[in-house]
């Protein structure tokens, strides 16, 4: 009780006065509450749309794993529920993993970060296109890890246009740079929505050859929105999206780039296009790793002849000697495409007996190793076995996929096709 303002211990507790017993009572009423908020706000049900954005910013939340998670729990919108036993019954999962996954679920949810990325998403214009929407392009869904989802300034209309890459190397000659500004141009003006990935050099140049035929193009970038790179180039994205066209990105706000942004954002350019055009490459060059990928999901890949003693080339003319096609001009691209995707398979009744496929002693090698494994071979070690460097590697494998021989899977895994 209360002597003289101070309070009087008796029979072990403390007598408080009223306002103070008030108080203690508020104070713990808005901690229960808060508690039972959060638990509601990391259990409440998510539509489909909303699972794939919430999803999308916990990292190794792949297009694979995502894809397996619902072919196993029948929807996006019953993952962020599922506990770290069920997330462990998926292939590819472990129990630490998904430990960790239902952990970042929790919190993701806890924290708000659905409500935030679509806020800050509206805020600034930008167009959230998630594999449950309506307008998610269905070249995309084609290949093995598509992204969970695409955020788009600009005309997102553009996803699902007829397209056609223009890559290259960052460190393009005049001749190469002067090209690809004539591809992009001609392939507008043939119709075509002209998707590069907004780097210096070619990329840059196939942009501004369809802006200048006023026609449409789609920049794939490799890293966040809100974090453009190379920052040099922020007045031609800005371009694109005011002429019509429209920049992409799979990553959530504050994703900066960095070495594993970009094979990501190679494979995206490739998924979106009927064919990509290798306008210059040399021997190590992410450019070889977009025409493995364009082959990987049966798409065209053609290549532009260069000086046969320039090192800038010697990816592009690798290339054409594995079995892409060469092409001369624009009309040479554009018939290419249109054959491509209209031939048609002989049937099996009246099928020519396979050719004898014709490989270099350096194929050959690496037909040896895979043969003498099981279930394939990581490209890592298939450079260890053959003694032939990474770069060469790389190249030969897009041939050896062109001569369909070899399959490279998502992961670097080569496995034999015959």
């Amino acid at each position: 009780m209360m002597e003289g303002g101070r309070i009087v211990r008796r029979g072990g507790w403390y007598s408080r006065p009223p306002t103070a017993i008030l108080s203690l009572l508020f104070w713990a009423f808005r901690f229960l509450r808060l508690r039972l908020f959060r638990k509601y706000a990391i259990h409440k049900c998510v539509n489909e749309r909303e699972a794939y954005i919430l999803l999308n910013q916990i990292p190794e939340m792949g297009g694979i794993t995502m894809r397996r998670l619902v072919e196993r729990f029948g929807s996006a919108a019953a993952v962020p529920g599922l506990s770290a036993t069920q997330l462990a019954e998926v292939r590819g999962i472990g129990l630490e993993k998904a430990e960790w996954f239902a952990k970042m679920f929790s919190e993701a949810r806890a924290e708000g970060k659905l409500e935030a990325e679509m806020a800050l998403a509206a805020k600034r214009k930008v167009e959230l296109v998630t594999q449950a929407d309506a307008g998610y392009p269905k070249m995309l869904m084609e290949i093995p890890d598509p992204p969970l989802v695409l955020y788009v300034r600009g005309d997102a209309g553009l996803l699902c246009k007829t397209s056609a890459a223009v890559v290259g190397t960052r460190r393009a000659t005049v001749y190469g740079l002067e090209t690809a500004q004539r591809f992009g141009y001609g392939l507008a003006m043939a119709g075509y929505c002209v998707v590069s990935g907004l780097a210096r050099g070619i990329d840059s140049a196939a942009h501004e050859g369809a802006l200048q035929a006023k026609g449409q193009t789609l920049a794939v970038i490799g890293a966040a929105l809100d974090k453009l790179y190379p920052r040099e180039n922020e007045e031609l994205a800005r371009r694109i999206v005011e002429g019509g066209g429209a920049v992409v990105s799979e990553y959530p706000f504050g994703r900066m780039a960095d070495k594993q942004t970009f094979p990501m954002r190679n494979r995206i350019v490739a998924g979106l296009s009927k064919g990509i055009v290798v306008v210059e490459s040399p021997a190590k060059s992410g450019t070889l790793i977009t025409a493995n990928q364009a082959v990987e999901f049966g798409r065209s890949v053609m290549v532009v002849p260069g000086r046969i003693d320039a090192p800038g080339f010697e990816g592009s003319h690798a290339l054409i000697r594995e079995g892409a096609v060469l092409v001369r001009g624009v009309e040479d691209a554009v018939e290419e495409m249109e054959s491509f995707f209209n031939r048609k398979p002989m049937p099996a009744a009246t099928e020519p007996a396979r050719r004898e496929v014709v490989l270099s002693a350096e194929e050959r090698k690496i037909l040896d190793v895979l043969e003498t494994v099981e279930g394939g071979c990581p490209v890592d070690v298939m450079v260890e076995r053959c003694g032939i460097a990474a770069y060469k590697i790389t190249a030969l494998l897009v041939g050896l996929e062109m001569k369909r021989v070899a399959r490279v899977h998502p992961g670097g895994l080569v496995t034999l096709l015959r």
